[in-house]
């Protein structure tokens, strides 16, 4: 009990469901978890990425702030883990500091409800800070390891399914779009990868970004996106998916 005191639960609906993700690349071993919904809310694949790569990441929203699309989908399901307020910290700090995520503490339904007195707990997760509007079709590796954790945790077959139906980014087939994506990627790759990299190195120990890192990584993702949108995208074809905004 004293253990639960100091720890807290949070909220995983992407990626951090994946045990493989989150226990051996995160290195976080949590207290327990549960299987869990948040009413009203839906998952949206809103949070920018890398167009030609890895176009979006997920998110959740209201349903009420929900895209045209978005708004018949279930409410998002996912694994409430126990972990300790450091974890948390480590949690937050991985996924880029408050720069694409807010943390925010919602109301869960437990599934498991033989494991947990309580049929509503409150959790901690983090959702969009920075968003793209419509939402960028995910990478199928990135919808993978969604679906590798919504399989182990045993999620509910109609969440899992549908996941499964979610479009994901495919690749440029053709010789010229291939070409661009592959200058893009090279163009702003480095770009990118210098971002993470400042941003995990200017961290300050509640996980988050200095206010200065956060402006210069916002404005440098919508640098990107507009590159993508005004110069790539009517030469190359897009790179997020979409046949046309």
């Amino acid at each position: 009990m004293t253990a639960e005191l100091k720890a807290l639960w949070y909220f995983a609906y992407g990626s951090n469901m994946s045990a493989e993700k989150f226990s051996d690349d995160r290195g976080i071993k949590p207290l327990g978890k549960l299987r869990t919904t948040v009413p009203g809310w839906v998952l949206t694949m809103s949070i920018p990425g890398l167009p030609y790569q890895e176009p979006s990441f997920s998110s959740v929203r209201p349903r009420a702030e929900a895209e045209t699309e978005e708004i018949d989908a279930p409410d998002v399901v996912g694994l409430a883990y126990l972990i300790t307020k450091d974890q948390y910290r480590r949690i937050v700090g991985s996924e880029g500091g408050g720069i694409a995520y807010r943390d925010i503490e919602l109301q869960a339904e437990v599934l498991d409800n033989h494991k947990y007195p309580g049929k509503i707990l409150p959790v901690r997760t983090l959702a969009e800070a920075m968003s793209r509007s419509p939402p960028p079709r995910p990478s199928r590796r990135y919808m993978k390891l969604l679906l590798d954790g919504v399989e182990e945790a045993k999620l509910p077959s109609e969440y899992q399914q549908y996941l499964r139906e979610i479009p994901t980014y495919q690749p440029p087939s053709s010789f010229w779009a291939a070409v661009g994506a592959k200058m893009f990627i090279a163009l702003f790759g480095p770009i990118m990868l210098f971002m993470e990299i400042i941003t995990h190195q200017t961290m300050k120990d509640d996980g988050t970004a200095p206010r200065w890192v956060i402006w210069l990584v916002r404005s440098g993702m919508m640098v990107i996106w507009s590159v993508h949108d005004y110069l790539f995208a009517p030469v190359f074809g897009r790179g997020d998916g979409m046949l046309r905004m």
